[in-house]
């Protein structure tokens, strides 16, 4: 018998592309052989540990709101960025202990604000001078 005879065992789907139904694709990070799924919020380094440990002596709120500095940062893949009343409360930080603890950031040399009159501010982290 020929090949010719035997075309009802051939499959078209065999050339789609894509991930075959046995094997989902995954998104996260792998270790080793294992996929750990990526989610909620993370803070892409890398993070200038002297910069945080400044932070920290300002208070536990200055320090959080550092942590969500420096996830915007990641986020936004730049330096400088808007920091909002409504980023902030997916922080819990209320819009107070976001002003205060910007400040105290400030004063500590560790960020810049630019004030926008009734606008979030424009934040820009100071990071290596002589920090890391």
């Amino acid at each position: 018998m020929s090949n010719h005879n035997n075309r009802g065992s051939w499959d078209p789907s065999r050339f789609r592309f894509g991930p075959s139904p046995a094997a989902p694709q995954q998104t996260g990070t792998r270790i080793g052989r294992r996929i750990i799924p990526i989610s909620g919020k993370f803070i892409r380094g890398p993070v200038n540990v002297v910069w945080l440990s400044q932070a920290r002596k300002l208070g536990v709120a200055a320090l959080w709101v550092g942590l969500a500095l420096w996830h915007l940062r990641g986020l936004r893949k730049s330096d400088s960025f808007i920091v909002s009343n409504r980023m902030m409360a997916s922080w819990e930080v209320k819009p107070d202990a976001k002003r205060r603890a910007l400040r105290r950031l400030q004063k500590a040399g560790l960020i810049e604000i630019e004030s926008r009159e009734k606008r979030s501010p424009l934040v820009t982290l100071v990071v290596g001078n002589g920090q890391g």
